[in-house]
């Protein structure tokens, strides 16, 4: 399994069970998918990014991708608060996803922006960056 998409499932399985995020946003509308949401609150997984590190004995990788959260509530406030229940939940460990550790996880920034679609729409952004090694056993 490559480690952006052994990344994406563990953060889906941390964030669709988790239920302060879940309280927010019910787990079936945390999903895969492009484009604005049929449904609100909802978190989608946006672009990724993934660059081999290199290494002699394992592959190591680091991974970025974005977080999309959506809100159909006029205002920051709502999409501030799945952001911030989606950060605790993601701060546990271990973190082993699909045969590989994650040495570090970060959270690179959020910005919060109006729908320019619909003035009652706010979509946040939060950019995850990752160090991620292949896991001997795997």
């Amino acid at each position: 399994m490559s480690p952006s998409f052994a990344l994406q499932v563990l953060i889906h399985e941390r964030l669709s069970t988790a239920p302060a995020v879940t309280a927010l946003v019910p787990a079936r509308d945390i999903t895969d998918r492009h484009g604005r949401p049929a449904r609100f609150p909802s978190i989608t997984f946006g672009e990724g990014r993934e660059y081999p590190l290199g290494g002699v004995k394992r592959d190591s990788a680091r991974v970025s991708f974005d977080l999309h959260v959506w809100t159909d509530t006029p205002g920051t406030r709502d999409a501030k608060l799945i952001v911030d229940a989606a950060r605790r939940a993601l701060r546990d460990a271990p973190w082993e996803a699909g045969g590989h550790a994650v040495l570090d996880l970060r959270f690179e920034g959020t910005r919060y922006l109006p729908d320019p679609g619909a003035t009652d729409i706010t979509h946040g952004v939060l950019t995850l960056d990752a160090f991620m090694i292949e896991l001997e056993d795997a």
